[in-house]
């Protein structure tokens, strides 16, 4: 790597890297806490995505492309996984189901808004939502889950009608769980990351989607109707992607046939910044 291009790399892993220390700093973590995770990061990546063909990954390899000794890689590699654990996994699970409640046509009306749905077992039921995209977790785990997140209300009609289920929120963002909040922006970041990189190495036809609108010089006043427009326009945008993406989906559109499996999907984010104290967009 040229010098030229050396500077332009430390700018730009400074520039995203301080807004994550000021993320960290307030949460309590030090920084030899995110130096031990940031190893593990460099292990990880250059075990799963920088293997030579044909080959299996050594410790030395990973120990030349990342810099770091064999046995600390040996060491950090007998650590459990830190994204593997039962709460990602469950969270993931309520994920899902709230998702699949809004893009479902089986679990809209006619106007393509979230059904309040009977909680017992049957057509159209929270129960039967549940089956079809909570895998093996039990109803009521899920249930209480939402419950919990403030994104489902529960409602009694009697012995003849049971119980019903209602959606709060028009998309599966927790209101007062830190540790979910916390798993959704790793999940975007990296999202967002791994766009970038591609864009970085293809060429403009094989470029993904990735745009900005901003400017630098609004008014302190003007932020509140700027906060409020965007969130009513952008709700409007996900709503209309997520009728046509859904189809192309084969745990909704059943009858879709190809091979492999494939995420994919268009993120959206709102953000502001004061610039009085000299800062840089």
């Amino acid at each position: 790597m040229n010098q030229a291009l050396s500077q332009a790399l430390y700018a730009a892993i400074y520039k995203l890297l301080r807004p994550l220390a000021a993320l960290l700093l307030r949460r309590g973590m030090s920084y030899n806490e995110f130096a031990e995770i940031a190893k593990r990061a460099y292990i990880d990546a250059a075990t799963e995505e920088f293997p030579l063909p044909n080959r299996k990954q050594s410790l030395s390899r990973v120990s030349v492309l990342t810099g770091i000794n064999r046995k600390e890689i040996a060491r950090l590699e007998k650590l459990p996984n830190p994204i593997e654990t039962g709460e990602t996994q469950s969270a993931n699970r309520s994920s899902r189901v709230v998702n699949g409640w809004i893009r479902d046509i089986r679990f809209q009306d006619e106007h393509g808004a979230p059904l309040t749905l009977p909680l017992d077992e049957g057509d159209n039921s929270f129960t039967e939502l549940v089956r079809l995209y909570g895998g093996d977790v039990p109803v009521r785990a899920v249930l209480d889950e939402l419950i919990r997140l403030d994104s489902v209300e529960v409602s009694d009609h009697g012995e003849a009608a049971g119980k019903r289920v209602a959606l709060k929120v028009e998309g599966y963002v927790p209101q007062t769980d830190l540790k979910e909040k916390l798993r959704i922006m790793s999940t975007a970041v990296a999202d967002l990351l791994r766009t970038i990189d591609h864009n970085l190495e293809a060429d403009r036809t094989e470029a993904r989607v990735q745009r900005t609108v901003a400017y630098n010089d609004i008014p302190m006043e003007c932020l509140e109707a700027i906060r409020g427009r965007s969130k009513e326009e952008v709700e409007e945008i996900l709503q209309r992607i997520n009728r046509w993406l859904s189809g192309y989906d084969r745990g909704v559109n059943a009858k879709l046939q190809g091979s492999g499996k494939f995420r994919a999907g268009i993120g959206v984010y709102y953000f502001e910044q004061s610039l009085t104290r000299g800062e840089q967009p």
